[in-house]
């Protein structure tokens, strides 16, 4: 089924007026492009408003009315189908509800729910799928990735078109049979299995050899700390002994030289030896002046007198005696003193070189003790380490693998002959585990096309895969993500991907299609000029794969700078508080 939307007309309709606006949908690619708030998405309002009867953004339905003017609204979409030319009119203040074909008006069921039912069949299409393969927002529209399963499901079976799987079977006969698309989707996927179990297997090899390296190098690490430890300690017990040594030896000085020698002793053999020496001076004295003297200095009689020499010859015999006796005596005693007090300052001076030395010895030891300690502490941290790599999801993920491989082959083993009995399709299509069977097998179509398209993104490093639950899984790199990690420009491209393969199966799968892809804003989501000349891009060619049927209306900020050569561009300006449409063609 093909609808061709061929123009839509509306006013007063939010910021647009009673003079109202008119567009012709175009083939190729076309843009609108306006400030904010002057009326873009309000086109997308008008039409989910004319086809569906309701707005596309989460607003009420009277918010819809024009606030100034507050009356007439009024919205009109002319499409074909086939041969036949509708025409869909709906209005608020006053409620307006006409559709006709071929310039006839139709007749309208009682309730305006059973109306909008008609009008989902006649369209092919209701407003949720409407919203994720003809018009798309990103600030109106969760994510698919954001959807919860049951959501996700309830999509995809809609795209997927399997609630009319009686309908489907006479398109079915006429193609190819599906074992046929099946075997190529298979063989496909062994060809992506066996290229990740190459993958896998290097990056598992790869990664031993790092944990291999790593526990190397904490062995090697390991040993030299024990050895430093080992030569700390040695040169610790060492010192340590030589403390012992000195503090043993400076006891046993101590005990040698007892206590210091009597200071009087030796100050009085010093006066002792000051007298001797001053009698033998004054002697000497007194012998010295008898040369020059006639007179006995002690009798005062002529020296020649018997009792004056007598005098002389006992002074003579006293100094000889002082000389040769009491002055050697008294200075061998003095010099015994001295003798005794140098040695014990000697042996003070010994033992304070052992004290200086044994501070030395415990100082050195100290430092090395701190040494030790910190040796142990980096011994404690290497041995704790552990290599953060790990191979057990890669191998968990290896053998999932080969043990998928082995699957993929045994199927198309049996997808081969089953290639030869087109009967048995037709009955595989009536029984009961249809839907179940059918969802299967078209996810893998939903992941092929994902994939394909994340890849033109230059996503290539990227895969995401979805099961029979819808529930998805996120590589990059061979690296499982989920969707939030990535930064909001990925997202922006994974979303793309998404509602583009959606675009694509529900016209390969479900054998529907239209002539129009909106899409809001979704450029203006953190994506570079790189990103954006890569999209813009993969909808030219999506174009031209579409037999240039198609027409794609871009609602985007960031087109201006592309040398693009555009099939119209819809400029939308204010003007008096009103929003008009400038349409320039080329």
């Amino acid at each position: 089924m093909f609808v061709e939307f061929k123009k839509l007309s509306f006013c007063n309709i939010m910021s647009y007026g009673a003079s109202g606006a008119e567009i012709d949908f175009q083939t190729g690619l076309n843009t609108i492009k306006a400030v904010n708030g002057s009326g873009k998405s309000s086109i997308l309002d008008a039409l989910t408003f004319v086809l569906f009867g309701k707005p596309y953004r989460d607003i009420r339905l009277s918010e819809l009315v024009n606030t100034t003017n507050g009356k007439g609204l009024e919205v009109t979409c002319e499409f074909k189908i086939g041969t036949d030319l509708y025409m869909i009119r709906r209005g608020l203040k006053p409620a307006i509800f006409e559709i006709y074909k071929n310039g006839k008006e139709m007749d309208m069921l009682s309730t305006k729910k059973l109306n909008q039912d008609e009008i989902d069949k006649l369209l092919g299409i209701n407003l949720r799928l409407f919203k994720n393969i003809v018009a798309v927002a990103v600030t109106n529209n969760k994510p698919f990735l954001s959807l919860s399963i049951g959501d996700k499901r309830a999509l995809i079976e809609n795209i997927f078109n399997i609630d009319v799987l009686g309908l489907m079977c006479k398109d079915v006969k006429k193609r190819k049979t599906v074992n046929n698309t099946e075997l190529d989707l298979k063989t496909t996927e062994l060809r992506g299995v066996t290229n990740s179990i190459e993958d896998n297997e290097s990056y598992i090899e790869n990664m031993k050899k790092y944990i291999a390296s790593f526990n190397e190098v904490k062995d090697t690490n390991i040993k030299t700390i024990q050895e430093n430890i080992d030569k700390y300690q040695k040169e610790i017990d060492k010192r340590t002994s030589n403390v012992l040594l000195a503090e043993s030896k400076i006891k046993e000085l101590t005990e040698e030289i007892g206590s210091i020698p009597d200071r009087t002793i030796g100050e009085s053999l010093k006066m002792e030896i000051g007298k001797v020496q001053s009698i033998i001076d004054t002697i000497n004295n007194t012998l010295s002046k008898l040369k020059k003297s006639r007179l006995c200095p002690v009798c005062n009689s002529p020296l020649d007198e018997g009792h004056a020499r007598k005098h002389i010859e006992e002074m003579i015999t006293e100094k000889k005696d002082m000389e040769k006796v009491q002055l050697p005596l008294l200075m061998e005693k003095y010099n015994a003193y001295n003798n005794e007090v140098k040695a014990y300052q000697d042996k003070q001076s010994f033992i304070q070189t052992i004290r200086d030395k044994a501070r030395t010895e415990e100082i050195t030891r100290s430092t090395l003790e701190t040494e030790l300690n910190r040796a142990k502490q980096n011994l404690e941290k290497e041995s704790t380490k552990v290599c953060s790599a790990s191979v057990d999801v890669y191998v968990d993920k290896l053998n999932k693998l080969r043990s998928q491989c082995e699957v993929l082959n045994k199927d198309i083993e049996l997808l081969t002959e089953k290639i030869l009995i087109d009967t048995q399709l037709i009955k595989l299509l009536g029984d009961d585990g249809i839907k179940t069977y059918f969802f299967k097998k078209l996810v893998k179509v939903l992941n092929k096309s994902v994939n394909e398209y994340l890849n033109k993104f230059e996503l290539k490093n990227t895969m995401i895969e979805f099961d029979e639950t819808m529930t998805e899984t996120m590589m990059t790199n061979m690296v499982p993500r989920t969707y939030s990690s990535y930064s909001s420009g990925e997202r922006t491209r994974i979303d793309m991907s998404i509602l583009l393969a959606f675009f694509d199966i529900s016209r390969q799968i479900s054998n529907w299609s239209c002539n129009i892809l909106f899409i809001d804003e979704l450029l203006d989501q953190n994506i570079d000029q790189s990103g954006i000349e890569q999209f813009v891009a993969t909808l030219h060619n999506l174009i031209q794969l579409n037999k240039k049927k198609l027409g794609i209306y871009i609602i985007s900020h960031k087109l201006n700078e592309l040398k693009i050569q555009m099939t119209s561009t819809i400029e939308i300006k204010k003007v008096h508080d009103y929003s008009i449409l400038e349409v320039k063609y080329g």
